[in-house]
């Protein structure tokens, strides 16, 4: 990898001496104008993106309109079910556990404009029988919060045959997909919103994070394919990139334990490459990166609302800070050999047990 990217340096130098001199030898006025008007119009036309948004900020009334959020058992699903109630949206919370402490709390803190639905959204009759209660309800549903998702962190080859991309991809997927289908003609006499919940993982694919990666990929390809082919029905999609933040699909324990069930599950002469000690690493590390959590759900949730609400949204909302915007977003625009470069060190960390360097 390092031999690679000194030979790489090499191409480097001369590359940019010569682009360097072709620059100094173009130097005339009348070319100085035409970078001066480019870098202006650059410079502009960002600034009048973010009047535009400064300035068309009117909301929608949201009485008597239906905001459908699948996921509401716990996380970004039970706080953005509880905030819409609030605002006085009449929502329909689809939850796995319409029992369980999540849904307990929402029909206790909520108004009876809140419904609690039993909504796996794997499973075609459950979605057709919540969107039949929309239908009947008698009211226009305004917005889709496409929120369900799990997260499963091992390496590619573990687990039995393909299960483990299956179980994430019925989820995070192909129950966006479901949804959304079944809800686009109620969406389309509305004139209504799709919020889908991508992740900073769309476009940075990190170790040991490959089954979940490749579908919040798709989720924003679809984001796009549907707002693409959508866009003369008033319909608006907007697309959610959250970093990291403390939800259910985080919780440390429960992906621990996750990943010692589907190891057992693995085939014998693939556990052995990986040795006895990996999976304690494997831990290690991830309770390190685990610190780079925010405490709070509140910027993915604000910009939830502010896709449901505002007459003009943005397309696409990346929730994280400055942090965020350098650790994941900018380096995802890395050369690729750059990337691999990094993450192989990450990975010699894991395996070399070699995590307490970061301390």
């Amino acid at each position: 990898m390092m031999s690679m990217l000194r030979k790489l340096f090499r191409y480097f130098i001369p590359s940019f001496i010569g682009t360097y001199l072709l620059w100094y030898l173009l130097i005339p006025v009348w070319f100085n104008h035409f970078c001066i008007i480019c870098f202006l119009s650059i410079i502009s036309w960002t600034l009048a993106y973010y009047f535009y948004e400064m300035l068309n900020q009117e909301t929608i009334d949201p009485s008597g309109k239906i905001v459908l959020v699948t996921g509401c058992d716990s996380g970004f699903g039970n706080q953005i079910a509880y905030r819409l109630d609030q605002l006085g949206f009449h929502v329909y919370a689809g939850v796995l556990f319409p029992d369980d402490d999540g849904a307990q709390q929402l029909r206790q803190k909520c108004s009876k404009r809140l419904r609690i639905l039993k909504m796996d959204v794997t499973k075609q009759e459950e979605v057709d029988n919540v969107v039949e209660q929309i239908k009947q309800s008698g009211m226009p549903l305004w917005a889709l919060v496409n929120n369900a998702g799990v997260a499963i962190l091992v390496p590619f080859d573990w687990g039995n045959d393909i299960d483990v991309y299956r179980k994430v991809f019925d989820v995070n997927i192909f129950g966006v997909v479901r949804v959304t289908k079944s809800c686009m003609p109620l969406l389309r006499q509305s004139k209504g919103r799709i919020i889908n919940v991508a992740s900073v993982c769309d476009r940075l694919t990190m170790t040991w994070t490959g089954h979940y990666c490749m579908t919040k990929h798709c989720v924003r390809v679809f984001s796009d394919v549907i707002r693409r082919e959508t866009i003369n029905s008033g319909v608006k999609v907007i697309t959610l990139e959250p970093a990291m933040f403390p939800t259910n699909m985080t919780n440390f324990e429960r992906l621990r334990r996750l990943r010692e069930k589907i190891f057992d599950e693995t085939h014998e002469e693939i556990r052995r490459v990986y040795g006895k000690n990996y999976m304690q690493n494997f831990n290690d590390i991830y309770s390190k990166l685990a610190l780079m959590e925010h405490k709070s759900l509140d910027l993915v949730i604000n910009a939830m609302i502010n896709g449901i609400v505002l007459c003009h949204p943005k397309l696409y909302y990346r929730c994280g800070n400055y942090k965020d915007l350098l650790v994941f977003w900018a380096i995802s625009y890395l050369p690729e050999i750059l990337l691999d470069c990094l993450f192989d060190k990450a990975f010699t960390y894991c395996t070399q047990g070699k995590y307490k360097k970061w301390n």
